[in-house]
C-alpha cells in the first residue's frame, strides 16, 4: 500500500500518458497476454514491454512507487491465467540480486507474485536465491546475459520431489533469467511447468521470443 504521506505528494496521473487519475490509466496498462516462446517450457506475458507498460515498471522498480503494484499485478495474472498446469503448482518468483535488493531496498517481484498468487488461488514459494554475484544485466548482450546467468541460481528442494512450478518473472528480454531459475529448480527436485511474465520485450515485426 502506498504511504499516505507519499500519496499526498506524488501527482495522480498515468505515468504512460499524463491522463489524471491513476498512476497507470486503464488504456496504457491494459493486458494484453502474448505466448513466448524458446525456452522448453510454455510461457505467457501480460503485455508488451513499451510505452506505459515500460514506464511504469522503471518507476515500480527503481523509483519506489508502489502505488504502481496493483496495475502491474493485473498484467501478472492475466499472464498466469493462460496457463494451464496442474492445480497443485505453485509459483516462484525469480529473486532479485544482492546488489539490486539493497539498492532498491527490497526484492521487487516478490510482492508482485504474492499478490498475484491471492488471485489465481495458488501457494508462492520465494524458493530460489543467487549462489554467486551477477552483473547489471541491462546493456549486456544476449551472450553476455547468458554468461552472467549461467549456474548462477539454486533452489531449495521441494517439499514433495517434482512439484510442479510456475517460475514467474517480470520483464522477459533474452529469457536467460528463467532458463537459468528453471535449470536450477531442476537440479534441486522441482518440476518447471511453466513461467509467466508482467510483460516481454517486443521483438519487430514477431511474438515476444526468449531467444536467448
Amino acid at each position: 500500500m502506498l504511504n499516505p504521506i507519499a500519496a499526498l505528494v506524488l501527482p495522480r496521473v498515468c505515468v504512460g500518458c499524463g491522463w489524471a487519475g491513476r498512476p497507470l490509466c486503464e488504456r496504457c496498462g491494459a493486458p494484453f497476454p502474448e505466448p513466448v516462446a524458446g525456452l522448453g517450457v510454455v510461457g505467457w506475458a501480460g503485455a508488451r514491454y513499451e510505452d506505459g507498460v515500460r514506464a511504469a515498471m522503471l518507476r515500480y522498480k527503481e523509483r519506489g512507487r508502489r502505488d504502481l503494484a496493483g496495475s502491474l499485478c493485473v498484467l501478472l495474472v492475466s499472464a498466469l491465467e493462460r496457463l494451464t498446469p496442474p492445480r497443485h503448482a505453485v509459483l516462484v518468483p525469480i529473486p532479485s540480486s544482492a546488489s539490486s535488493r539493497r539498492a532498491r531496498g527490497y526484492d521487487h517481484l516478490t510482492p508482485l507474485a504474492r499478490r498475484a498468487g491471492r488471485l489465481v488461488r495458488r501457494s508462492v514459494l520465494p524458493s530460489l536465491d543467487f549462489s554467486r554475484d551477477v552483473a547489471d544485466s541491462a546493456g549486456l548482450s544476449v551472450a553476455g546475459r547468458n554468461a552472467n546467468l549461467a549456474g548462477a541460481m539454486r533452489a531449495r528442494p521441494p517439499a514433495r520431489p517434482g512439484q510442479p512450478v510456475i517460475v514467474v518473472d517480470d520483464i522477459v528480454t533474452t529469457g536467460a533469467s528463467v532458463r537459468e531459475a528453471c535449470r536450477a529448480l531442476r537440479v534441486a527436485g522441482w518440476s518447471p511447468v511453466g513461467f509467466a511474465a508482467v510483460a516481454a520485450t517486443p521483438r519487430p515485426g514477431t511474438q515476444p521470443t526468449a531467444d536467448g
